[in-house]
């Protein structure tokens, strides 16, 4: 018993595989990515990202197949959860802006304060790379 014990850090091994067992056991999953999270805010963000997921996820499965659910209002959520992203981008490319900071958006979008500049470019690091003088 007490080699069980050194083992499992000091703790009575009870058989339950611990968190962190089971999120390394995700992490193989080609549907999991990992998030470092440094400030509560972010913690905030994941778990509400997680919701939406499921939420959004299911919300599809269901659209059509229940009556509450029409076409049009799949539209609106899904628009709005568009918009919220698109705001979120906004939101980091500004703050970049005021800390004199290069801002490389997600794949998929764009800096939206250099819409002109750069107009047919993906946005990052790599489209400013590989562009010709």
């Amino acid at each position: 018993m007490a080699d069980n014990k050194k083992e499992s850090g000091g703790k009575k091994s009870t058989g339950k595989e611990s968190w962190q067992d089971r999120k390394l056991k995700k992490v193989v999953r080609d549907d999991i990515d990992v998030i470092s999270r440094k400030t509560l805010d972010q913690s905030d963000f994941i778990t509400m990202l997680n919701t939406h997921d499921n939420v959004l996820y299911q919300f599809r499965m269901k659209m059509g197949r229940n009556s509450n659910i029409t076409f049009e209002k799949a539209q609106e959520f899904i628009q709005r959860s568009q918009k919220i992203r698109e705001d979120i981008n906004q939101l980091n490319a500004e703050m970049c802006e005021l800390m004199d900071w290069d801002y490389t958006p997600p794949r998929g979008f764009t800096n939206p304060l250099t819409k002109g500049e750069d107009e047919g470019k993906r946005g990052g690091k790599k489209a400013a790379s590989t562009a010709q003088p």
